[in-house]
């Protein structure tokens, strides 16, 4: 009855601040301590609140819905100044008209530490060649629905032979959301956050054509979501030919953004410079 009466009164904010960005790439923090310093509100992640199956999400990529209609029907997750949702990221095309007036921030982070993160976040291993047996029952068990279809290249449709390449062509997607857009997005790398969270942000304010008026300084080291291990050794935790995988898909894009190959040999056969796109469903997690 609660939320009823806070969709019913709940107006859409015709210009909001929308970050992007893809999954664990540090957009929970980012968004919430952007609020922080400006004293706004802000709705994290409206899909979890209103699509935990993944229905929704679904039919808008597979263009069987319009994005106008999800925000009408649940104006009250789309009525705050700023609103973050990774989902929003493959769908930029969709959010931008829908909200013309809008400012957007893509949060970038090295592909190797965010499919790592994913990973440590469903407690899956990133040295696999394939995710089955237990693993994959595993993963179909989490109340989430959107993972499972993430890691079979269903949400949206990537191709790969594997659940890492799918995560590395997810990844490629992302970034070439900002370079197809680069003049209307506000970029913000992850690893430039962490060192330097508080100065960061109120950079991220003025960017945003806004003033940072409240001191966030007790706040940047808090934890918004389960923190995995990103200390760990890469070759370590996807195994060579994994690593391999990850950079070759995604080595051009990382060396764009800064980030450095690992001294590994990656063949050139198999170098993406596009990110595939197929419309059958991923009949396995592999």
């Amino acid at each position: 009855m609660r939320n009823a009466y806070k969709q019913q009164i709940a107006q859409i904010h015709p210009a909001p601040i929308i970050i992007l960005g893809h999954q664990k790439s540090g957009t929970t923090a980012i968004a919430a301590l952007l609020g922080q310093i400006l004293g706004q509100s802000v709705t994290i992640d409206p899909f979890h609140h209103i699509d935990l199956q993944a229905h929704l999400r679904q039919k808008l990529v597979n263009q069987e819905l319009a994005f106008n209609h999800v925000v009408q029907e649940h104006k009250f997750y789309f009525s705050t100044p700023i609103i973050k949702d990774p989902n929003f990221t493959f769908l930029y095309d969709d959010v931008s008209q829908c909200f013309p007036q809008a400012t957007f921030v893509q949060v970038m982070r090295d592909p190797r530490q965010m499919i790592r993160s994913v990973l440590n976040r469903l407690q899956l291993p990133g040295n696999l060649p394939a995710l089955e047996g237990n693993w994959c029952k595993q993963l179909q068990k989490m109340p989430a629905k959107g993972w499972s279809l993430m890691l079979a290249g269903e949400l949206p449709h990537v191709e790969g032979s594997n659940y890492i390449e799918r995560l590395a062509h997810r990844w490629s997607w992302a970034t070439d959301t900002y370079q197809a857009h680069r003049d209307k997005i506000n970029l913000i790398r992850y690893e430039d956050f962490v060192q330097d969270k508080t100065n960061t942000i109120r950079d991220l304010a003025l960017r945003v054509g806004l003033n940072p008026i409240n001191d966030i300084s007790a706040q940047v080291n808090i934890q918004y979501q389960p923190c995995g291990n990103y200390r760990v050794n890469w070759l370590e935790f996807f195994g060579k030919d994994n690593l391999q995988t990850i950079e070759t898909i995604c080595g051009t894009r990382m060396q764009s953004f800064g980030y450095h190959l690992s001294p590994l040999p990656i063949t050139s056969d198999a170098t993406s410079d596009k990110v595939p796109h197929f419309s059958g469903f991923a009949a396995a997690f592999v």
